[in-house]
């Protein structure tokens, strides 16, 4: 079996340790006058960074240590896409949508189990959409508005109905459950973007922020490229970060909702283009609902572009803030990226040739699509120089 079981460990950089290796400015330059202004509001340290990181620029090298994907061996078969997650000890929990599946593998690759199966019983989806884990160990499969939940062992504990709709959710700070509801077109006032917290049995506990939402006409809601959107992430078993892509400021809340800190970064806005908006009416409409017909309704624009995309977090609660790219660059793979400490100081600017899906211990996780081979590739990069990287 551990032939079979996949896969190639590499001993020397890959390619994409070439491109994440730039050279980057001096660290001592960058330091060199930099300062942050701090002040308490309303009884909350808030933190504003200047346009330019502490550190300067930094680069991963990476090195591929292990590939799990294999279109001979139907336990290592991901046909299509694939999400990833993985636990304290390596362990690998992926979400194989091609499959309608949830594989385990431990951290050499090898194959554990299988968490579940399709169904609609007990220990059964419909569809798994991606795997969330908790501070015990268990495993929590997404399947439309319920968690499918399984322990370390991999025997079935339970099913979670979240009685509220989520676009997008974590496990949050306490074992509650965090997300971003769908705007209401009939909302008096207009809709919102929310982000929400609920219990860790599924009921509704409080809203921990809300925003105006972009995209709406009379009776219709458009979500576009330039909407605008609620990303967030852990910072901790007990805290959590979030904020509003169209103001570069990022909040963090604790189990309970209660703000700890905020901190900004000083930038510019940029306008959109005509290009861009005739690009989005073409090509940058993610979805859309109500009355009348998309292809004439107002796209309801920002006045500036949104800052950006998503956040993702360390095991060291460093925030990564992928920032937005125009439509126009729809097509470029890499992405920029700053880097924060977890007290919202601005560290470093990245740039990466691909978003990982997790960053954990070191290690940099990847989910990569094989054209050729007509399957995803589960790639873990050590990260050689991770001990140089600052946290603070």
């Amino acid at each position: 079996m551990a032939k079979k079981a996949t896969l190639s460990v590499a001993l020397v950089a890959s390619a994409f340790g070439l491109v994440l290796s730039f050279p980057s400015c001096s660290k001592k330059a960058a330091e060199a006058g930099w300062q942050a202004e701090i002040e308490v509001v309303d009884g909350v340290k808030t933190v504003r960074n200047p346009e330019t990181p502490r550190y300067g620029r930094f680069a991963f090298d990476l090195v591929e240590d292990l590939v799990i994907g294999d279109e001979k061996d139907e336990a290592y078969f991901f046909p299509g896409h694939a999400l990833l997650n993985v636990d304290g000890q390596g362990r690998f929990f992926v979400c194989d949508w091609g499959n309608r599946r949830v594989q385990v593998y431990d951290e050499n690759g090898l194959y554990v189990r299988a968490l579940g199966r399709q169904g609609q019983g007990p220990g059964e989806y419909v569809m798994p959409g991606g795997v969330l884990l908790d501070a015990a160990g268990n495993a929590h499969i997404t399947s439309g508005r319920s968690f499918v939940v399984f322990g370390p062992d991999g025997v079935f504990r339970k099913n979670i109905l979240i009685k509220t709709f989520l676009s997008t959710k974590i496990l949050g700070p306490g074992g509650t459950i965090v997300g971003a509801t769908q705007p209401n077109i009939q909302e008096e006032g207009g809709p919102k973007n929310r982000l929400v917290q609920l219990s860790p049995e599924g009921e509704t506990l409080r809203t921990l922020a809300e925003f105006p939402a972009f995209g709406a006409s009379p009776g219709q809601m458009l979500l576009h490229w330039y909407s605008g959107n609620l990303p967030f992430s852990l910072r901790s078993e007990d805290s959590l970060y979030y904020g509003f892509s169209l103001d570069y400021k990022i909040y963090v809340v604790d189990g309970e909702g209660r703000p700890l800190l905020a901190f900004s970064k000083a930038e510019k806005e940029q306008g959109i283009t005509g290009e861009e908006a005739d690009l989005t009416r073409t090509d940058g409409i993610w979805a859309w609902y109500g009355q009348g017909d998309p292809k004439t309704a107002p796209l309801d624009m920002p006045d500036h572009r949104p800052f950006f995309t998503s956040f993702l977090s360390d095991d060291l609660g460093r925030l990564y803030v992928v920032r937005f790219k125009p439509i126009t660059e729809k097509d470029v793979t890499k992405s920029d990226i700053d880097v924060f400490s977890r007290d919202g100081y601005y560290l470093y600017r990245m740039t990466w040739p691909f978003v990982p899906q997790v960053i954990k211990n070191g290690f940099l996780y990847e989910v990569r699509q094989d054209e050729e081979a007509g399957l995803a590739r589960i790639i873990r990069h050590r990260i050689t120089n991770w001990g140089e990287f600052k946290a603070d």
